[in-house]
């Protein structure tokens, strides 16, 4: 009987950059549109972002530091402009705690079961599904997913994925990332599909 522990997993579902830039167009408020960029442009995990902290933060190198991501390794996540700004605003004149505030005025911070909340209504405002037809709703990891592919589909080395990505071992990053997706094949095919029938 075959151990199912040595099986690889992969993952070949993920969001199109103009699905998740819709998405991210849709939410209710600045904080909530904060959240998903987070998610979608830096490929963090939930819990992660959960316990960002505003010394996280480094406006000027544009980047966010995670102090103890999977298996309690830390490594900081490099920010575009749109997201640096974003941040930017939102924290304001705030110089301590959580990055991210919660609606409850009594938590510091925003936790993990409001960020699954906050992605899944926003999905459905956006009036968009979890690519994988065996799920409903959209979650958060869809994000992750969809920004590791998208880091390896324009050609970004596969060992600097792996450090923002945060996996300790590259063979993660390829066996979960490197098989492609029914779309990726249809878009190559695409682009050499007329060769099977020119004269």
């Amino acid at each position: 009987m075959e151990n199912s522990k040595s099986k690889p997993k992969f993952n070949i579902y993920y969001l199109d950059i103009k699905e998740v830039n819709k998405i991210i167009d849709s939410a209710k408020n600045q904080r909530d549109q904060l959240v998903l960029k987070i998610l979608a442009r830096t490929g963090m995990r939930r819990f992660e972002l959960c316990n960002l902290r505003i010394k996280d933060f480094d406006q000027n190198k544009k980047l966010l530091y995670i102090a103890s991501g999977k298996g309690h390794k830390p490594r900081s996540v490099p920010l575009d402009d749109d997201t640096t700004m974003s941040i930017k605003f939102y924290i304001g004149s705030r110089q301590y705690g959580k990055l991210i505030q919660s609606n409850n005025t009594g938590k510091d911070g925003i936790d993990e079961s409001r960020i699954n909340a906050l992605v899944k209504n926003t999905g459905i405002k956006a009036g968009i599904s979890h690519p994988d037809p065996t799920k409903k709703y959209l979650n958060p990891h869809i994000f992750r997913h969809s920004f590791i592919r998208h880091l390896l589909k324009k050609g970004v080395p596969p060992n600097m994925v792996q450090q923002i990505a945060g996996h300790a071992d590259i063979r993660t990053t390829l066996q979960m990332y490197g098989i492609p997706s029914f779309n990726d094949i249809q878009e190559k095919y695409n682009e050499i599909s007329n060769t099977f029938y020119e004269k």
